[in-house]
């Protein structure tokens, strides 16, 4: 049988790296056992979501009553939730864990900071090839009376960029950085998200399925509305005056 401490351990883990409404799917399908962690697995398409879920069954062998498990990822995720309030100042990571924790998943808090979103979402990627859950958010977000503005790269602007799959359905204002302002060779290669102009992701990560979920990467996570607000203008003035200009 293992310990319960090192269950509470993986419950404090999972609440650190993951969403808080990922973590209570987590407890609502504990509540269930080992079938409901199963059916969970097989409903989901993130890979650090798929391995929680196998990572419990491991701790509900046959018919365990998961009840216990299930508590301990609610309170942990209560508690993560209650301790971020104020925290202004985060770490955001992609790729293989180590025994330091200190962060949390790219992909979460990306899926998080479009689902608090009120007003206005500003992206910025040099590569989007985007995981269907973002570009989900994305239209949730659109739907909702969202502002969602994108500034990427293209290759009519920037003959050495491959191409990206720029979201074609979505609702949203698309900028770019016309080649005549630029220098010779540059390329737009900022990773940004500003939401409602109060929080700010500043990264590696492109917009892309390999920087959500398996390439290595790092971002620092701002709850500061005078520096969120600041990108947001300096790439309004950067509009205002033709050096970025919308595009298709």
């Amino acid at each position: 049988m293992t310990p319960p401490e090192a269950l509470e351990d993986l419950a404090a883990e999972l609440a650190e790296r993951l969403p808080y409404n990922d973590v209570k799917q987590l407890s609502h399908a504990c509540r269930i056992g080992r079938r409901g962690l199963h059916a969970l697995e097989a409903q989901v398409a993130g890979i650090a979501f798929r391995a929680a879920c196998r990572r419990l069954r491991s701790y509900l062998p046959g018919d365990t009553d998961g009840s216990y498990a299930a508590g301990l990822l609610l309170g942990a995720a209560q508690a993560r939730r209650s301790q971020m309030v104020g925290h202004r100042v985060d770490v955001v990571w992609t790729g293989p864990a180590s025994s330091v924790q200190t962060s949390r998943l790219t992909s979460a808090v990306i899926g998080e900071l479009i689902d608090s979103a009120a007003r206005e979402i500003l992206l910025v990627s040099y590569a989007s090839y985007p995981p269907k859950s973002l570009s989900a958010a994305l239209t949730a977000a659109a739907a909702r009376g969202v502002e969602v503005t994108l500034l990427l790269e293209q290759q009519t602007d920037n003959p050495k960029f491959q191409g990206s799959a720029s979201f074609v359905d979505l609702t949203a204002t698309r900028l770019g950085w016309p080649a005549q302002y630029r220098e010779s060779g540059a390329s737009l290669h900022a990773k940004i998200i500003v939401v409602d102009r109060q929080t700010a992701l500043i990264g590696s990560a492109n917009l892309t399925s390999y920087a959500f979920e398996k390439n290595l990467e790092c971002g620092i996570l701002l709850r500061d509305a005078v520096h969120a607000s600041a990108i947001a203008r300096h790439l309004d003035a950067l509009r205002e005056t033709g050096i970025l200009a919308e595009s298709a």
